[in-house]
């Protein structure tokens, strides 16, 4: 897929492009430059550091694919997709602590849910803190339709892609197999 090109921070040239196995090492980069707060949020678990293990899962999902923001030479934001059914799919957006509020996660969630939707995805799961403003705005400025609801401490936001009597274009009617854990977010 070719980059695409949503505005970026003033100064900057962002690209939101598919992540491949070559940007494992800028990942870790990223990784590393997160708060612990920041890799809390998005893995739902202590990380100090996190496993190249789950870099590669993250970027590369099961069934899934990545979406990376590249502002330069660094990666400041990556969503990881993985699907829960032939119908729905969770999704998980990180952005660098030095980046966040510039509506870098916002581009990247709006880009997952068009991909997604091409794809003939009827929903899209977010699993986040509830006290989470960050994924709030992101979610609001995105115009994606949402619903919440409380699950084991999180919150599960629901984004409807399409209606529930869609017929998925080019889909098989069996379910895939559902992640080990609701949300399907990649744990160390």
């Amino acid at each position: 897929m070719a980059p695409f090109a949503p505005p970026a921070p003033p100064g900057h040239d962002l690209a939101l492009r598919h992540g491949d196995a070559s940007d494992l090492s800028r990942l870790d980069a990223l990784h590393r430059r997160c708060t612990p707060r920041t890799l809390h949020r998005r893995f739902h678990t202590a990380v100090p550091v996190v496993p190249e293990r789950l870099a590669r899962q993250t970027l590369l999902p099961d069934g899934g694919w990545s979406v990376v923001a590249e502002l330069g030479p660094d990666l400041v934001g990556v969503a990881s997709t993985g699907p829960l059914s032939c119908t729905d799919l969770e999704v998980g957006v990180l952005v660098e602590d030095a980046h966040q509020g510039h509506g870098i996660g916002t581009q990247m969630l709006r880009h997952v849910a068009a991909e997604a939707t091409a794809r003939g995805y009827r929903s899209m799961l977010c699993l986040t803190d509830p006290d989470n403003r960050a994924a709030e705005r992101a979610l609001a400025r995105s115009g994606l339709l949402s619903t919440t609801a409380p699950y084991d401490g999180l919150l599960v936001v629901t984004v409807r892609l399409q209606p529930d009597d869609a017929v998925p274009p080019g889909r098989p009617g069996s379910p895939r197999p559902a992640r080990a854990h609701p949300g399907g977010s990649p744990r160390p």
